[in-house]
């Protein structure tokens, strides 16, 4: 079994992740708090189950970030140490 490589897609992208979790979160909670006003319990553990959903996605999306955040500083910090040792062996 191979394991190949993909360029990341739009679905990949950590803020298209927390936008679509945050409307899943809105949407379920609105659905918890109406089932529970007209006494639906169905429809209240249908909205629960969507915002979880959603806080799911949200998070997910927030690790991608932060990931992509730390990839991003040790690149940077990669390119300042070939800078000083380029430096160091042309002195």
């Amino acid at each position: 079994m191979s394991m190949k490589h993909t360029k990341p897609t739009a679905t990949d992208d950590g803020s298209a992740d927390k936008a679509k979790g945050h409307v899943k979160e809105v949407i379920g909670s609105a659905k918890a708090k109406l089932g529970h006003l007209v006494g639906n319990e169905s429809l209240e553990a249908k909205g629960r189950a969507q915002n979880a959903d959603g806080k799911k996605d949200r998070l997910k999306g927030e690790i991608k970030e932060d990931i992509d955040n730390a990839k991003a500083k040790v690149k940077a910090g990669v390119a300042v140490v070939k800078d000083k040792i380029d430096e160091i062996r042309h002195r």
